[in-house]
Formats: C-alpha cells, structure tokens, sequence
C-alpha cells in the first residue's frame, strides 16, 4: 500500500509519482468520511476497476484473507481520524 499511498497514507508514496492518477489521500477527512467501510473493503478486495475507479488500484482479494482485510479497513480509518 504505502508504495502508491505513502507510509502515512496521503497518497505520497514513492510510486505515485509516476502514476497518471494520484492515489486517494487517506487523511483527507472530507472524502473518507463520506466512504462506508463496506465501499473501502471493496477497492481493497476488487481493485479499482471493478468498482468504476482506476485500474491501477490492484485487487488485493488473491493475496489478502478478508479479515486482514477488515484490519486494513480500521486503519486506513485511523488514517483520517488522527489529530495532528
């Protein structure tokens, strides 16, 4: 994740800068919190494109259980909810 998203998720990471659309900012309260935890278990589970968004976003479902998953869920919600 932290590749394309950065190590703390705001859509930093090393790799985004060479991606033609910049990786979702998990920090950015406004947007996340308009997501249910169901819509970003999807993205991490389906990938992207499956769900109408970029398919750069990889399926994580193949090499991830669901409750790892779920986990990553609670933090990437964490990610946003973190006073500075």
């Amino acid at each position: 994740c932290a590749a394309c998203h950065g190590a703390s998720g705001k859509g930093d990471g090393p790799a985004a800068a060479t991606l033609p659309t910049k990786p979702r900012d998990h920090t950015d309260a406004a947007y996340m919190g308009k997501l249910k935890d169901q819509q970003i278990f999807d993205f991490i589970k389906r990938g992207g494109q499956a769900l109408g968004k970029s398919p750069l976003m990889p399926p994580w479902g193949g090499q991830l259980t669901d409750e790892q998953i779920q986990d990553l869920v609670a933090y990437i919600r964490s990610l946003h909810r973190r006073r500075p």
